[in-house]
């Protein structure tokens, strides 16, 4: 009898905890705020996070956002490419930069004044081979 007790109560919990999960996974398809996109030489990352760092409020008292991107190379042959993202539509982008296999490389974009809930998606342009778009990540 409290056997059945128990595994009902946990039955219930992870229904409860289940019924939660697609509203968290909205906001990246690894953790939340971070999506991750295997390619066949490497892992693509993107994560967004409150930029505590940067100095002051947004003027409607709204925080700042930071992202992070990031592209672990396994395998393959030397290539040249640029990070970047996607917010409303508009794209953003740093310099184009050079990546071996068995390194990962970085890029902060920091200060982002993004003020709703839109997507944002992160991608890594690669020279001759196209562009590679992350899973949807959100700041809210």
């Amino acid at each position: 009898m409290k056997i059945r007790k128990a595994l009902g109560t946990s039955a219930a919990l992870m229904a409860v905890l289940l019924a939660a999960a697609p509203t968290a996974s909205a906001g990246g398809n690894w953790d939340y705020g971070t999506s991750r996109l295997k390619l066949s030489n490497g892992y693509l990352w993107t994560t967004i996070a409150a930029d505590w760092d940067y100095p002051t409020e947004q003027p409607d008292g709204g925080v700042y956002w930071k992202m992070d991107e990031w592209y672990e190379k396994n395998d393959g042959g030397t290539i040249t490419a640029q990070f970047g993202f996607s917010y409303h539509g508009y794209s953003y982008n740093k310099g184009w930069f050079t990546q071996n296999v068995n390194t990962t490389s970085h890029e902060f974009f920091n200060g982002l004044g993004f003020n709703d809930c839109a997507n944002v998606v992160g991608w890594l342009a690669v020279q001759g081979q196209g562009t590679f778009y992350n899973a949807p990540v959100t700041a809210c």
